[in-house]
């Protein structure tokens, strides 16, 4: 949801005044702003502001966005709003942070953008996030296409294995904060999330009414049945662990350009953060956020980049690529999680592509006539056909081909 009709002015007011004490500005009042571009966003309700006021005799501006929990609790969907919340405050809270100190160190690392917080308050029902926005800074969603071309792909890779990067440094530099950060990003798995893990099998059920006949029954039968194991071994049968977005796709993605090219890239929402393989986030990516065509053409080029990109910032920081994550188990994990990835992507897409018009998350696509719809399943449809055949085309599925 992102209506700010859930969220009282009053309320509004007193989270404002906070963030005013605590960045010491005197005299301030706000302005609602508005994105000129909305990516999708399902849990929370997002309020871009202007917060203006007077800080040693100067005029002050700050660009803000709040991201606020519905505060009825009518509106908030089982527990996953709670835990949602809980994640991305520790994210913000305190990974983030170790992040910019390992950024002064690494210089390779300057690259991936960490947006400023302003303040965080984590009560039931009153959870809130107030960070920098980054849309006031020239960084937009990209919306001209529901997919990726190969210039902002290639720049959300390396974006993707920094943040990766920066997992593992944390967890050689920091290991009591990496370990507080396995127990609260828990993995995906029926025990963490059983609502998320019913609306997977959900899905399955759709796909296979929708692809009845075909030749891809028995694969999606093999991942209906199996579903629980092939989420869990993402975590349990990889030879690499990190903290990983868990959600990585171009609607969390903000890009800034230059002449018309992007140049920069921000990573945003990390309420599905979690402990995973890093070849999952990488698998996802590219397999939710690119047509068939620039994966046949550019696969490899892509994971050549992810894997340069992670090990040139792993040897700065002086940790032994190789022996961590190596191309090899790299490559292997990518074949463990590629199963859990077409589940995942199933459930994204049919949301995405416009067809789940009911239940707490919904389609922001409304399908009014019987060819909307039509349409919307021939969009999941085409879409799915081609990540099942490429997954298949690159070896990624004979476990559940068996």
């Amino acid at each position: 949801m992102n209506d700010n009709n859930y969220i009282r002015d009053d309320y509004l007011s007193s989270v404002l005044e906070k963030i005013a004490i605590k960045s010491e500005l005197q005299s301030w009042n706000y302005e609602k702003q508005f994105f000129q571009n909305v990516a999708q966003n399902y849990f929370g309700v997002i309020i871009p502001i202007k917060l203006n006021g007077k800080k040693e005799g100067k005029e002050i501006s700050l660009n803000l966005v709040l991201k606020l929990a519905p505060t009825d609790e009518r509106y908030r969907v089982s527990g996953a709003v709670t835990s949602f919340f809980q994640r991305e405050i520790f994210i913000y809270s305190d990974i983030l942070p170790a992040y910019r100190k390992i950024q002064n160190e690494i210089t390779t690392l300057t690259d991936f953008i960490v947006p400023e917080c302003y303040y965080l308050k984590n009560n039931y029902c009153e959870e809130v996030i107030t960070m920098q926005n980054m849309c006031a800074n020239g960084y937009i969603p990209f919306v001209n296409d529901s997919i990726l071309d190969i210039e902002h792909l290639v720049i959300s890779i390396k974006c993707l294995a920094n943040f990766h990067a920066l997992s593992f440094i944390l967890k050689k530099q920091d290991s009591h904060l990496f370990n507080i950060t396995q127990s609260t990003c828990v993995p995906l798995s029926r025990k963490a999330n059983e609502r998320f893990i019913t609306i997977l099998l959900d899905r399955l059920t759709k796909a296979l009414k929708v692809f009845l006949n075909t030749q891809y029954i028995p694969a999606l039968e093999r991942l209906q049945k199996d579903c629980d194991k092939f989420v869990e071994v993402c975590y349990k049968s990889v030879n690499a662990l990190a903290l990983c977005h868990g959600d990585i796709w171009k609607e969390n993605l903000l890009f800034k350009y230059e002449h018309g090219k992007p140049v920069s890239v921000c990573m945003i929402d990390y309420q599905t953060a979690r402990i995973s393989s890093p070849a999952y986030d990488v698998l996802y990516l590219i397999i939710s956020s690119s047509a068939q065509d620039l994966r046949r053409q550019y696969y490899k080029q892509l994971l050549d980049t992810y894997y340069q990109t992670l090990s040139e910032n792993l040897l700065e920081a002086e940790i032994p690529v190789n022996k961590i994550y190596s191309r090899q188990m790299f490559d292997a994990d990518l074949i463990t999680v590629a199963p859990a990835c077409l589940v995942i992507a199933n459930t994204a897409i049919w949301l995405s592509s416009g067809c789940q018009q009911e239940g707490h998350v919904k389609s922001k696509i409304v399908l009014e006539t019987e060819e909307d719809i039509q349409k919307a399943l021939c969009l999941y449809k085409n879409r799915m056909t081609t990540i099942l055949d490429d997954l298949i085309s690159y070896g990624y599925l004979k476990d559940v081909l068996e």
